[in-house]
């Protein structure tokens, strides 16, 4: 790959470089560049249509297992497609965000913004739960904002090696481990609810690069949830921090690679410019 055209609403621009790092989430660019590409084989990853509450009572406020049991408990009353769900308050200022939908994420740009719509219809109903179900905290709560909805897992590449959950569960130690993570299998692949399956206490696993290199492509590096991984893997290493770990590995790669290959770099020197991503302790 040597050039992107890009629209703007500004007119057409050209962007010409050695090498490009494809963060977009949906693999766009990789897409759109003709490379293989991946989608979820079992049906669709739900994303969340997150709200921002204001006005609420912290000092009344109910549990996660308390608002997950209501939820199940009363659920078909409110028309809530979701069964369980959370509350992040912000201590002292009233404000909670709100986890509590799940909403399909297609690629397809119209299909995305009628999603958007049931999304916060969807939230609009779980407001209208807590406010009944738990007038104490939420009574007197007002929606101050809608997020846009959260996009966890829809398209990601084919990369030289695909990470897989099983790697995940071991913690599998790979030679080019570029990241880590201890973060569970966050699975939203069912509307009702997900799975999360918590490792123990001093379980690491990891992120290897060949999972950030579609295997055609000499000068592209994705970083992100749109890396090479089976559904359970990528959804306990798509989180912010081995995303963060990703960004910086996809950059170091590049660089040392130049005009070269991204699969012919020297793994040493990228695991020393690496080293605090996978090794550091203190």
């Amino acid at each position: 790959m040597r050039r992107l055209e890009l629209a703007t609403r500004y007119g057409d621009v050209h962007v010409e470089a050695t090498g490009f790092v494809d963060a977009s989430g949906d693999a766009a660019l990789v897409w759109q560049a003709g490379f293989a590409c991946r989608e979820p084989a079992n049906g669709p990853v739900f994303g969340t249509q997150m709200v921002i509450l204001e006005n609420i009572d912290e000092s009344k406020q109910p549990t996660r297992e308390e608002i997950g049991a209501r939820m199940k408990e009363k659920g078909d009353d409110y028309g809530l497609v979701r069964r369980e769900g959370l509350a992040f308050i912000i201590p002292g200022r009233g404000v909670a965000a709100m986890n509590m939908t799940h909403v399909e994420t297609p690629l397809d740009p119209l299909e995305a913004s009628a999603r958007t719509l049931d999304g916060r219809d969807q939230a609009d109903r779980a407001v209208a739960f807590l406010r009944r179900e738990f007038p104490g905290c939420f009574g007197k709560s007002r929606v101050r904002a809608y997020g846009f909805p959260g996009i966890r897992q829809t398209r990601w590449i084919v990369g030289r090696q695909q990470l897989t959950v099983d790697d995940v569960r071991a913690g599998t130690r790979f030679p080019d481990a570029i990241a880590r993570t201890a973060w569970p299998i966050e699975l939203h692949d069912h509307g009702t609810g997900h799975h999360w399956h918590t490792f123990p206490e001093d379980h690491v696993h990891y992120v290897p690069l060949g999972s950030l290199t579609p295997a055609d492509a000499d000068n592209v590096v994705a970083a992100g949830r749109c890396i090479d991984a089976d559904n359970a893997a990528l959804s306990s290493v798509r989180v912010m921090g081995p995303c963060i770990a990703m960004g910086a590995a996809a950059a170091h790669a590049l660089d040392l690679a130049g005009t070269g290959s991204v699969h012919q770099i020297d793994l040493g020197a990228l695991a020393s410019r690496v080293y605090d991503n996978v090794e550091r302790t203190d």
